[in-house]
């Protein structure tokens, strides 16, 4: 019998790019941002998944129902100077009451 056609290997989880200075980029195909974050604040906001299953669970803030695209960087010297890094300051839980009669 024939092999199966789809990959055989695990993902690649957010906690492998911990041992180095890597870095997840993030673009929006349709509005051209571009942001960059640390492995560790993503993995405190979505848990520690397949860095592929990122680019359906963010959203950019355009609106838009697209695919954004995800990869990790290594950034070089020259790049590395003006890079901006987007960090993770707060997770806001918003507490909202509901009411019984009695």
């Amino acid at each position: 019998m024939p092999e199966p056609y789809w990959p055989k290997t695990k993902g690649y989880v957010l906690s492998n790019l911990n041992d180095g200075q890597r870095f997840v980029r993030i673009r929006c195909p349709s509005c051209k941002r571009t942001h960059h974050y640390f492995p560790t604040d993503l993995i405190a906001v979505v848990g520690d998944v397949d860095v592929d299953s990122l680019m359906y669970r963010m959203k950019c803030g355009c609106g838009g129902s697209h695919v954004l695209d995800v990869t990790t960087v290594i950034p070089s010297g020259s790049e590395a100077v003006g890079l901006k890094i987007r960090r993770l300051v707060a997770i806001k839980v918003k507490r909202v009451p509901v009411w019984k009669d009695d």
